[in-house]
């Protein structure tokens, strides 16, 4: 057939492969099909884009609907608080303050108390700029899935904000940094020691992250709980002072075990034009980067000695911010996270511009 098109714009168009009515070219530009008796054409390529038959949009059209009506069914996250001791008292009073004291910890999960998921929890402590209400709204949008027989949980910082204090700061401040983050640990531990009778031990507890939350959840995993969880995934992260030297006299850290080296996975993720965390600009991969800097840190202690598996993963392109996960940015983040998780290629997640790093 050959086109009769009467909107100019479409005449001018170069197609490649086959001719087409106007009736058959879709509302979408570069979405044209055709076939000829019954064997089908390729559907054309238009302004240089790939071109998508009516069958494939259709299924993409169906699976979109398909994901709106899940968000709109999928129960709200359940909202549990968690006291802490009375008997704590902050070693550190400067912002970002403690909002309340007594401190109560408000934690949002993907399961009822009494019904989390028997492979796994996923416990996720959010960024400098990001709270546990964002992740709601994440989650309510459709924009985060679970695998089946996992839960998730988003820990919500009880300080005014943030978990500590900017890292632009600590450099000039390391014992406001210090005193923060020991802080952060002694009041998380605590959360983890209530989330870990639901999960079914420390053993099902994978500690996650972004940004200020992966630094947190890095150094929880390998030094701040004396049980081994089954893992850490940090996204965005880079190794705090008391995970490049494990405080012996705090009362607050324990150095990671044999055991513990040889049983717990660790894993990290960031992008590649990510300079957050580094005082001359450097990218995760360079030699003053973040991730020579936690190899270099956890091989010290133990990890990453004489196993095979990757533990470092890159999005090409991918800031500190564009990362993600977050509710601008979207959710695609946690596909890498449970591709890790469940033991399956963090590469191969749907995410696209994924490589492995192995230094």
């Amino acid at each position: 057939c050959s086109p009769r098109l009467h909107n100019a714009s479409f005449a001018a168009l170069p197609v490649l492969g086959v001719h087409c009515t106007a009736a058959q070219v879709s509302r979408e530009m570069g979405k044209c099909g055709s076939k000829v008796g019954s064997v089908t054409v390729p559907a054309p390529v238009l302004l240089g884009q790939q071109a998508i038959s009516p069958e494939e949009h259709q299924r993409k059209s169906d699976s979109s609907k398909s994901a709106v009506t899940a968000a709109a069914t999928r129960p709200d996250l359940v909202d549990l608080r968690y006291p802490i001791p009375d008997s704590f008292r902050p070693s550190n009073n400067e912002e970002p303050q403690l909002s309340n004291t007594p401190v109560t910890v408000q934690v949002l999960s993907s399961s009822k108390e009494n019904n989390f998921g028997t492979k796994g929890t996923v416990v996720f402590l959010h960024g400098a700029g990001g709270t546990a209400q964002e992740y709601r709204e994440l989650w309510n949008s459709g924009g985060i899935d679970v695998p089946s027989g996992f839960t998730i949980v988003f820990v919500q910082t009880p300080r005014t904000s943030k978990w500590m204090i900017p890292s632009s700061n600590w450099a000039a401040k390391p014992d406001t940094l210090v005193g923060q983050v020991d802080d952060d640990v002694v009041i998380l531990k605590h959360v983890l020691y209530e989330l870990q009778k639901q999960a079914g031990g420390y053993s099902k507890l994978w500690l996650c992250g972004r940004s200020q939350g992966a630094c947190l959840s890095a150094l929880l995993a390998v030094a701040g709980v004396g049980k081994t969880v089954a893992g850490a995934f940090c996204i965005a992260a880079t190794a705090l002072p008391q995970l490049k030297t494990i405080p012996s006299d705090s009362g607050i850290y324990t150095p990671p075990s044999q055991a513990k080296v040889a049983a717990m996975r660790l894993g990290f993720y960031s992008g590649s034009n990510d300079t957050y965390f580094t005082e001359n600009q450097e990218h995760p991969e360079d030699s003053s980067g973040t991730f020579p800097l936690l190899k270099k840190t956890l091989t010290k202690l133990g990890f990453f000695s004489g196993d095979r598996e990757c533990h470092f993963w890159i999005k090409s392109g991918a800031t500190h911010t564009s990362i993600g996960p977050s509710q601008s940015i979207g959710g695609e983040a946690f596909k890498v996270l449970f591709a890790f998780i469940q033991g399956q290629d963090p590469t191969e997640a749907g995410v696209k511009g994924v490589r492995a790093w192995s230094g």
